[in-house]
């Protein structure tokens, strides 16, 4: 039986730099965290007599596939690591098998490609693959569906960040405006306040103005009573 072959797409950069918010970066830093090679830059091919052994439903379940690498090695791919996913592989393969990691949508495609490699391993393959096909197209779909979910589940959460950021901008808002109408009271009572400044020292000069015109007026007086004295 031939194998089924699964190909990525994807252009990858040589030093796969990790770009925050898409899937491979999540991946490239999955396979880095767990020091796993990643594996998503080169064509996969299922190996069928590993996932035969298993089982589709097996493979579904602890969510990794077995694929044949370029360098025509087998290594066992999966998407999100953890300790109970690695100890399922390291008991349904050989101990000493190498894992790698894949995009989350890599790993969906291969699980279909791995469940239609098992069942056309049977005997009556027309007749088995009939009755399969509905539990294959439904897994598929419910992997589909729990990460539309999984992604609106962070949309929401990104919705409800950037509302409560968007709350903490109004606020400011509002305070920088009233800021600015405290800082135009102020600046309008110095103006005020200048003003009158200016206008009693204008009374002052000018209440300093007669004062001096009336000592003139005094001293001329009182020289004019003087001189008629001495007369």
């Amino acid at each position: 039986m031939d194998d089924y072959y699964f190909e990525s797409k994807t252009t990858f950069d040589d030093e796969q730099r990790v770009e925050p918010g898409d899937e491979r970066s999540a991946a490239i830093a999955t396979a880095r965290s767990w020091e796993l090679p990643y594996i998503d830059d080169e064509p996969l091919l299922i190996d069928n007599e590993s996932a035969a052994r298993v089982g589709g439903e097996e493979l579904a379940r602890i969510e990794a596939a077995p694929v044949r690498c370029g360098d025509g090695n087998v290594r066992v791919a999966l998407a999100d690591a953890t300790p109970e996913r690695i100890a399922a592989i390291r008991e349904h393969f050989s101990g000493a098998v190498d894992i790698g990691v894949v995009k989350t949508s890599t790993l969906v495609s291969l699980l279909d490609a791995a469940s239609i490699a098992v069942v056309s391993s049977g005997t009556d393959s027309v007749a088995t693959g009939a009755a399969a096909a509905a539990p294959v197209w439904g897994r598929s779909l419910e992997r589909v569906l729990t990460a539309f979910d999984t992604e609106a589940t962070r949309l929401q959460d990104l919705r409800g960040k950037l509302q409560e950021l968007g709350g903490e901008m109004a606020a400011r808002e509002t305070r920088v405006q009233e800021l600015e109408a405290e800082l135009q009271r102020i600046r309008l009572e110095r103006l005020r306040d200048q003003e009158a400044v200016d206008r009693l020292r204008h009374e002052l000069a000018d209440r300093n103005s007669r004062l001096e015109r009336a000592l003139t007026k005094t001293q001329e007086l009182a020289a004019i009573i003087q001189g008629g004295h001495l007369q």
